[in-house]
């Protein structure tokens, strides 16, 4: 019985981990910066504000997942290296120092690819499973 036990388990903890997709970062299919490629210091850099253009030198217009949203935490500890509450203070105190504002919300991964599609400066990230032929993948995390 144990042993039936312990083998359901392990069944179930290597599902839960197939279905943990990478994290793909998008742009505008016409974004000139898919031939030129981004690394998670860049990507990093555009979501704190510290950044706000791509290596060809054109703005960079960064799009987060709702709050709460398992991807958007997903990338907000692996990529900015914070957890939601510490990028919550961070905001908070950038926007009330006047000197930056966060990246636009949208509510789900079929609305992040409308926002890029539509927004030749828009990046973006989703799970590389919702990854279409609307956008184009600049970098991927693995997750």
């Amino acid at each position: 019985m144990k042993l039936i036990k312990a083998l359901g388990l392990a069944a179930a903890m290597s599902l839960s981990m197939v279905a943990q997709a990478d994290i793909a970062i998008i742009v505008n299919l016409k974004n000139q910066n898919t031939y030129t490629g981004i690394d998670t210091d860049l990507v990093s850099r555009i979501y704190l504000g510290k950044a706000n253009k791509f290596p060809d030198g054109s703005s960079a217009v960064p799009y987060n997942l709702a709050k709460g949203d398992d991807i958007r935490d997903r990338f907000t500890r692996s990529v900015l290296n914070k957890t939601p509450s510490q990028l919550h203070s961070y905001w908070s105190r950038q926007i009330f120092a006047g000197k930056k504002q966060p990246p636009r919300d949208v509510a789900d991964a079929a609305a992040m690819k409308k926002a890029i599609a539509e927004d030749l400066n828009g990046i973006g990230y989703i799970n590389s499973l919702d990854v279409d032929t609307s956008v184009a993948v600049l970098h991927t995390i693995k997750d």
